[in-house]
């Protein structure tokens, strides 16, 4: 054998630890970077949060954060709540009151780390895939002139930043963003219950601190929503519009091929079948029930509802889904959403 190296033969570049994190790392560059998108999906000033959600319309959002713009015929679908009583009367024909939301709205991202969020199989964590598209929301509240807080909740506990306008809002939220998902990895406590109270304490958080009128974003898998939550999340979207946003892994809807696997959540070890039907009848299931479940709370709260999978292109997924949230309100009364 040739005693010396053939230096002819370069050899391989070792992988950065920036593309081998890049899916399980929540880093504050990529979420600063995030803001050059907002322009090019046209989520900027014109096309912002508040008008994506409002079916490119003004209408009536709820609470304190709005102000009188104009008097206008009745239309089909319009939310009779609204009805200007003195002008219908008046002009014998049925008029509505149109509001256009306060310049400065508060917006607050909360954001869900808990130790389920810290799993995905492609691409990315869903911790990740939340984080990644809360920096959206944020920047694009910003274009709008907003003043944009946050929530984030983990196993670890939670931080709170209250909404402050303009850049220095956004990074202070997207700095929690990146730290707080740090301390969540390397938190060692995964017992279920905590994740479940983290969930109660956070929602709780936001109901004491946001203002009526607020515009709130939840991003989460939602595993860890028991019945504690409901009653904090039926009286936020009271007095806020809250838009739940569901992130999942593929894996979670269906399972592989048909093969046995093993297991693992860090501590514990298992194997699972896939070839067996009932099995994978009964995951698929469990994964639909869920989903479903959100789905129907939103519809019966008047909340509006996306879902982002691990999989799929996040920018352009929020930017769809608020679309699809602002057609639904455009024809159907708040209130009454679905």
């Amino acid at each position: 054998m040739w005693p010396f190296p053939d230096r002819t033969i370069s050899k391989p570049e070792p992988a950065s630890k920036t593309d081998v994190d890049s899916g399980t790392t929540v880093r504050l560059n990529e979420l600063i970077h995030a803001r050059h998108a907002i322009t090019a999906l046209g989520m900027g000033a014109k096309k912002g949060v508040h008008s994506l959600l409002a079916g490119g319309e003004r209408s009536p959002f709820k609470g304190r954060g709005v102000d009188f713009d104009e008097v206008r015929r009745y239309q089909s679908g319009d939310d009779v709540r609204y009805m200007d009583w003195r002008v219908t009367a008046r002009s014998g024909e049925p008029h509505l009151k149109i509001f256009r939301e306060e310049r400065e709205r508060p917006v607050f991202v909360v954001v869900d780390y808990s130790h389920s969020m810290l799993f995905g199989t492609k691409v990315a964590f869903k911790s990740v895939v939340a984080a990644k598209a809360a920096s959206l929301l944020c920047w694009a509240s910003l274009h709008r002139g907003d003043r944009i807080g946050t929530v984030v909740f983990s196993n670890h506990g939670h931080e709170e930043r209250r909404p402050r306008g303009g850049k220095s809002g956004v990074l202070r939220v997207l700095d929690v963003l990146a730290r707080h998902h740090q301390q969540a990895r390397q938190s060692q406590f995964f017992i279920e219950e905590h994740s479940r109270a983290s969930f109660v304490s956070a929602l709780a958080r936001v109901t004491r601190t946001a203002r009526p009128g607020s515009l709130i974003f939840l991003l989460s898998d939602f595993r860890n929503m028991g019945p504690q939550v409901l009653p904090y999340l039926t009286q936020l979207s009271i007095h806020h519009d809250v838009v739940n946003v569901l992130i999942f892994d593929q894996l979670e809807r269906e399972l592989p091929v048909a093969g046995v696997y093993r297991v693992t959540n860090g501590s514990d070890f298992g194997v699972f079948d896939s070839r067996s039907l009932p099995l994978v009848q009964e995951y698929r299931r469990q994964f639909s029930e869920r989903r479903q479940f959100v789905e129907h709370l939103c519809r019966q709260h008047g909340m509006g509802f996306f879902s982002i999978g691990t999989h799929e292109p996040i920018a352009e997924t929020v930017l769809q889904g608020l679309r699809i949230i602002g057609a639904r309100r455009k024809h159907v009364p708040v209130g009454n959403a679905h």
